[in-house]
């Protein structure tokens, strides 16, 4: 295998069809006057031109490539690993391209401002080669890398082709982790003694399932897990006593610029509630009104508990985006149901007089609400709610510094 530096443009003369035009007429001259040294000369051009196209022709043939397409999961700042090996599983030797396209906000390879990650190489006959990317981003979001595609060609890099290799993976960088400050009130109320020593079980809310034994109601069969593990399944549930928390996030009060630093803390905030809720076995999930990105997500993440569960909220958070997709009006009183006795997190800006509408219908319909505001309004000392602070909660930033 051999490198190097060049990008091989296209020749203007030994590709251009004019040129061998004027090839065979030269040819012809040289025949009818039997100009040996023309003819020696045309012939090996124009064995030259269409020795090196058969060349690119067959270049991209029996060329294996293996590309890390598993998706990429981490939090800002943390390493993450693509790989990649390309093989030249013939005896002709080949010239390529690899160039991987990658968002401009990923750092960690040479030629960012490009937006793609470019090795030029050449391969001989059954060689191959292999490279590492380490990649960071300091942001949280949903970064596309890929599609990978090969420029192939001759070793003289008259003639090239393009050759696309593999679907596009995505990077997922969650919120930054915080340290979660909970010792004041009403913050701590939220996170009352885990439900789970309760006996009892609430139908309503199947958490994962099990293997079936004899004696369990029938109606508890989990009839699509038993095709997928080709057994009986029965569903677990939450119990009874379990609190449970809605996180709806409000993005129509980010309302400027300025409000994304604020918007970035909230989402953290969250993550790191999440992650408590989680450790301490509460039942939580998440409403949204913003624009989510990357594959076809919903933006409501039904009630439950367990890693499943905060493996999906975390990829939620680090997908939604501060631009509005709907009124959070619609998500709650149209799409969704919210069950009496769920405690809701409402995650705001500044409180306005709207979020104190629906704040209250949802308190006569047995659904407290809590806002959590990143600023003080108003409204918060006119009217009897509960509210925090977002300083309150985020108790400030926590350095992982490890690699995926």
């Amino acid at each position: 295998m051999k490198k190097s530096t060049n990008n091989y443009p296209l020749s203007s003369v030994f590709t251009d069809g004019l040129f061998r035009f004027f090839i065979f007429i030269l040819l012809f001259i040289a025949l009818l006057n039997e100009q040996t040294n023309l003819i020696l000369i045309s012939i090996l051009l124009l064995a030259m031109f269409y020795g090196t196209e058969i060349w690119s022709y067959y270049s991209g043939r029996k060329i294996h490539y293996s590309f890390d397409g598993e998706q990429k999961k981490g939090f800002p700042g943390e390493q993450v690993l693509l790989q990649s090996t390309i093989e030249n599983n013939k005896l002709l030797p080949v010239w390529l391209k690899l160039k991987i396209p990658v968002d401009k906000k990923l750092n960690g390879y040479s030629n960012s401002n490009s937006g793609y990650i470019c090795e030029n190489f050449s391969l001989l006959w059954y060689d191959q080669n292999s490279w590492q990317w380490k990649l960071t981003s300091k942001d949280r979001g949903c970064f596309r890398i890929g599609p990978p595609f090969l420029e192939t060609g001759d070793l003289l890099g008259f003639f090239k082709r393009k050759k696309y290799l593999s679907q596009s993976v995505e990077m997922i960088v969650y919120p930054k982790p915080i340290s979660l400050n909970i010792i004041s009130s009403p913050v701590k109320e939220l996170f009352g003694s885990p439900g789970l020593k309760s006996p009892v079980k609430d139908p309503l809310y199947p958490v994962a399932t099990q293997d079936y034994y004899h004696g369990d109601p029938a109606k508890y069969i989990h009839w699509k897990a038993s095709a997928k593990h080709n057994k009986l399944q029965s569903k677990i549930f939450e119990p009874s006593s379990q609190q449970k928390t809605l996180f709806i996030i409000d993005v129509s009060t980010y309302r400027k610029i300025n409000h994304s630093t604020f918007f970035e803390k909230t989402l953290e905030a969250v993550a790191a509630m999440s992650m408590e809720f989680d450790r301490r076995g509460i039942a939580y999930g998440i409403i949204s009104n913003g624009k989510i990105y990357g594959k076809n997500m919903s933006s409501y993440l039904s009630i439950a508990t367990g890693s499943a569960q905060l493996s999906r909220v975390m990829e939620l958070l680090a997908r939604i985006d501060m631009k509005k997709d709907c009124s959070i009006e619609k998500i709650l009183f149209q799409d969704h149901k919210i069950l009496s006795g769920t405690g809701c997190i409402y995650c705001t800006y500044r409180v306005y007089k709207k979020n104190i509408q629906i704040a209250q219908f949802l308190i006569k319909h047995n659904i407290p609400v809590y806002f959590m505001a990143a600023t003080t309004s108003r409204y918060l000392n006119s009217q009897s709610i509960k509210y925090f602070l977002l300083d309150e909660v985020h108790g400030g930033y926590i350095n992982l510094g490890k690699n995926i």
